[in-house]
């Protein structure tokens, strides 16, 4: 069997990484119906996301990181969020996206479907629990961003798992597709074609 290097290992003592895969992450949404009473202290939903990917650059990670170790940080640098992507299992996404029948699911796994992306199976020694991943799906239109400083903290806790990290090109690969879907153009009418005859 040929040997693919797709994931990486995670690195625990450093920045976060473009196409780093993470577990249990939580997001804080505030209740809608509290925002506009006044003398109401705000409340929150804690949304668990099992999978997410980190789709923010390295770069912005990398500075973020640098500006967060040091005591005289440069606020500058500083990321205000991180952009995950949700993922669920293959299986799920299988089982519950709307009009996914099997001619649709060979787009997503051969990686012709727009709105996904498909990860094949992530073995034990590829990934930092020593575990494994099951096939997973990122879908493109479940984005959202965390604060930073949040997000580590809930590493630093042990509430969020790093887990591994998409090998280049592998990682190319993703950034490119992620953001073909979030560029792409509507238009208010299809092109049609003259039939012939």
């Amino acid at each position: 069997m040929e040997e693919r290097a797709i994931y990486q290992l995670s690195h625990k003592s450093s920045s976060l990484r473009q196409g780093e895969i993470l577990t249990g992450v939580i997001q804080y949404k505030p209740v809608v119906s509290e925002l506009l009473q006044k003398e109401q202290e705000l409340s929150f939903d804690a949304v668990l996301h099992p999978y997410a990917i980190v789709v923010t650059q390295d770069c912005d990670l990398d500075w973020d990181y640098r500006a967060r170790q040091t005591a005289s940080s440069q606020p500058s640098k500083l990321l205000n969020s991180v952009i995950l992507c949700e993922i669920a299992t293959a299986r799920e996404i299988r089982d519950t996206a709307d009009d996914m029948n099997s001619a649709a699911w060979k787009l997503v796994v051969s990686h012709r479907h727009e709105r996904f992306y498909f990860f094949e199976k992530i073995l034990a020694e590829c990934e930092i629990e020593q575990e494994g991943l099951p096939e997973l799906t990122a879908d493109f239109k479940k984005v959202f961003g965390i604060d930073a400083a949040t997000l580590y903290r809930q590493i630093e806790l042990g509430v969020v798992t790093r887990r591994t990290v998409l090998a280049s090109p592998y990682l190319e690969h993703f950034s490119r597709r992620y953001h073909s879907f979030h560029s792409r153009v509507a238009l208010p009418f299809q092109y049609e074609s003259e039939r012939e005859g």
